[in-house]
């Protein structure tokens, strides 16, 4: 990976060194008055994303210097070759040369899930969350980086989603995680969505997010409604007012973590959706991304990636330019089963509108 960086800093001199002399030739040429304003916006467009990739570029390569890279579970060869991460074009500084479709996951972990628990998690009357990504993935989301057509869409997935999983039959998808980790998940997702390509995958654990959107200097939402809940069991204690709030990280996961209603994990998708939205506004802003190396520091022991460090820098440096409009957020088409047929809840996938929507949004052929 530190190879990896240096020969990254060298393209960027060299990229910063051709846009220097792009513009100087410009400035020489017969056509520059005409053109002088939206050539000049334009160069200087492109060296402040420089600009911003090289202070995060930076800033990572501190924090690798000091810290173990992101990723935390080491994938088998076979698991491995299933991911296309070649995210990097060829020839383009930090450029996708096809869209790239990357799993993300929330990990809520307890002590009962994970060989690895802190002796102390397990002494202290209740089960409190720990920082590990075994056990049962609470969230899963498909997101797609279309250079194509200059588009984020993002598939929020339901936990509670029946399908089938190689080698385990039968089961709801979040437990594919607990039974093959995060290759398992991602075959399983690219099973159900119809083949669909996976080139990565992103596994955060709940504590890290709460770390990540205090870091981010909170989050402002507009809270649907009253929530409040509580299990003594794992200390999870939910209590938000309705109304647009600003929430610090501890909040934020209140409202991302709530169910218990009528609407389930489809409401708590809805709330997660928008929660991901405002953050997406927050995270991408230039200010905040100068600071990204500070964020990462605070929460890469709670990350696990697959994604190389050109392959993330060429992800932000995609987020950067993408007009907010051009985000699209989805749910996996299908319905609540009827407790008369199912003893547990599940969510039952539509095959025909599955097929629709990954046709429209991830141009899987048929």
């Amino acid at each position: 990976m530190l190879l990896t960086l240096i020969s990254f800093m060298k393209n960027l001199q060299t990229k910063l060194k051709e846009l220097i002399h792009k513009e100087s030739s410009q400035k020489n040429s017969p056509r520059h008055r005409k053109s002088q304003p939206e050539s000049s916006r334009a160069f200087w467009g492109k060296m402040g994303k420089i600009a911003i990739i090289s202070a995060v570029a930076g800033g990572l390569f501190g924090i690798l210097l000091t810290s173990k890279p992101f990723m935390q579970a080491n994938l088998g060869e076979e698991e491995a070759n299933f991911f296309e991460d070649n995210v990097v074009s060829q020839g383009v500084f930090l450029g996708l040369n096809r869209p790239v479709n990357i799993l993300v996951m929330g990990m809520s972990v307890l002590p009962p899930d994970t060989q690895n628990a802190p002796e102390e998690s397990k002494e202290v009357g209740y089960l409190p969350q720990v920082n590990a990504f075994d056990g049962l993935s609470d969230v899963m989301l498909l997101i797609r980086f279309d250079p194509k057509n200059n588009k984020l869409n993002m598939l929020s997935i339901p936990r509670d989603t029946r399908t089938k999983i190689e080698g385990y039959g039968i089961s709801k998808i979040n437990a594919a995680n607990r039974f093959g980790g995060a290759y398992l998940s991602a075959k399983t997702v690219s099973n159900l969505l119809d083949d669909v390509e996976i080139n990565g995958f992103v596994r955060i654990n709940v504590l890290g997010v709460g770390k990540l959107i205090d870091a981010l200097g909170g989050v402002t939402v507009n809270v649907p409604k009253d929530l409040k809940y509580k299990d003594d069991s794992q200390h999870l204690y939910i209590n938000l007012k309705a109304g647009e709030q600003h929430l610090n990280g501890q909040q934020a996961l209140q409202l991302l973590r709530f169910r218990n209603d009528a609407r389930g994990d489809i409401g708590r998708i809805e709330r997660q959706q928008m929660v991901m939205q405002a953050l997406i506004e927050q995270a991408l802003n230039p200010a905040t991304l100068l600071r990204s190396p500070i964020i990462l520091s605070t929460v890469k022991e709670n990350i696990d990636t697959n994604l190389t460090l050109d392959g993330l820098l060429t992800l932000v440096n995609f987020g950067i330019g993408i007009n907010r409009s051009n985000v699209q957020m989805l749910t996996l088409p299908g319905r609540v089963s009827n407790s008369r047929k199912f003893a547990a809840s599940y969510w039952l996938p539509d095959e025909e509108k599955i097929e629709e929507m990954m046709l429209r949004y991830f141009d899987v052929s048929y």
